[in-house]
């Protein structure tokens, strides 16, 4: 066990045990799978609870593993928790014993005895091999119960009792447990998980923790257990919530509005069919709209095209009409006569300029 306290060890899963298992002498209080992350070993703890009214020698487990699809344990790992193997890990009692002063100075180790006392907690720190390959579910079955005078008893039991978990309640009851919770201090770190339950031996409290009979309240969250079972039902619940909805609650007017039920309308043939055809109208009215307006765009387009190309016309015929008035008015009825006279008067300029 120090060797393993050693162990670098990281939780891969916690498993889910609030569940109580009636006329079984021990209670699993938690469970949870460990890889070591230098090794990469796989483990299974499990801390258990002797529940019996008598002291225990051993316990027989069995983990039942069900690998791929199978809906059969594919694999069976069998274990014994007793003080003769060296199995019974961490040792608790709920009220912890005063310790002699030899003890608490460190000078004398702590003596247990070999017998699992009533109410005692065992198995925290032992690790369970387990196979490295996938395993989709597993399943601990508590088998086998050695007793003090050494009778055995076979209780042979895979699951508990079935619990309702406070998720499953409705919007509706869970306002009302806002309403009559007593305990909201208590919420912040130990969050209702389920409703509560009990058996002959140990009760469930509504934090998930299991208790013995005798705790007047729960060692996990100090939560009373009497006034959970008389208040934390589901009738409970729903009588908590029809006082709010008789009393118009402001809290649960706001958070849940009553819609009112609708309405069954008994519609006759020609309804149906006057109904129809005005949908059918409706649709062909705004089919038009839209063929209208992709009619209307395409109209303005060609306006802008005609006027663009009316324009281009219209400069053409003006630069035409300058021209041939240039031409008019130019010497010689506007033909090559200009242009000779030009030709001469540069040639007289010439002769001018020679003389000199």
């Amino acid at each position: 066990m120090k060797e393993d306290a050693l162990r670098p060890l990281r939780v891969i899963e916690r498993l889910d045990f609030s569940r109580i298992y009636d006329d079984a002498p021990v209670e699993v209080i938690e469970g949870y799978t460990v890889t070591d992350t230098e090794t990469n070993e796989v483990f299974g703890v499990f801390k258990m609870q002797n529940t019996a009214k008598e002291e225990l020698r051993s316990l027989a487990v069995r983990l039942l593993l069900y690998e791929g699809t199978s809906n059969i344990a594919t694999r069976k790992i069998d274990f014994v928790y007793s003080a003769a193997a060296k199995s019974l890990g961490k040792r608790t009692m709920p009220v912890e014993e005063e310790q002699s002063l030899p003890v608490r100075l460190g000078i004398r180790a702590q003596v247990l005895p070999q017998n699992i006392r009533q109410g005692e907690t065992f198995g925290d720190g032992v690790l369970i091999p387990l196979p490295k390959g996938y395993c989709r579910k597993m399943e601990f079955e508590i088998r086998t119960v050695e007793y003090a005078d050494g009778r055995k008893e076979d209780i042979k039991i895979v699951s508990g009792r079935k619990y309702t978990a406070f998720s499953e309640l409705n919007d509706e009851l869970r306002y009302a447990y806002s309403k009559m919770n007593v305990y909201r201090r208590q919420e912040a770190a130990h969050p209702i998980k389920n409703i509560p339950q009990q058996s002959e031996r140990v009760w469930l409290c509504c934090c998930g923790h299991k208790n013995l009979i005798a705790a007047k309240k729960c060692a996990k969250c100090d939560r009373d257990k009497d006034w959970q079972l008389a208040n934390l039902t589901e009738s409970s619940l729903n009588s908590q919530l029809e006082k709010l909805k008789d009393t118009h609650d402001p809290g649960y007017v706001h958070t849940k509005k009553v819609a009112a039920s609708p309405r069954l309308d008994v519609i006759s043939a020609e309804e149906r069919r006057r109904r129809a055809q005005a949908a059918e109208a409706a649709k062909k009215r705004v089919e038009r709209q839209e063929e209208n307006k992709r009619d209307g765009r395409t109209v303005v387009i060609l306006l802008v095209l005609l006027m663009v190309f009316l324009f281009i016309i219209i400069e053409v015929a003006l630069y035409i009409r300058g021209d041939v008035k240039v031409k008019q008015d130019a010497p010689n009825g506007g033909d090559d006569g200009g242009a000779q006279a030009e030709e001469q008067a540069y040639i007289d300029y010439g002769k001018d300029t020679y003389c000199i």
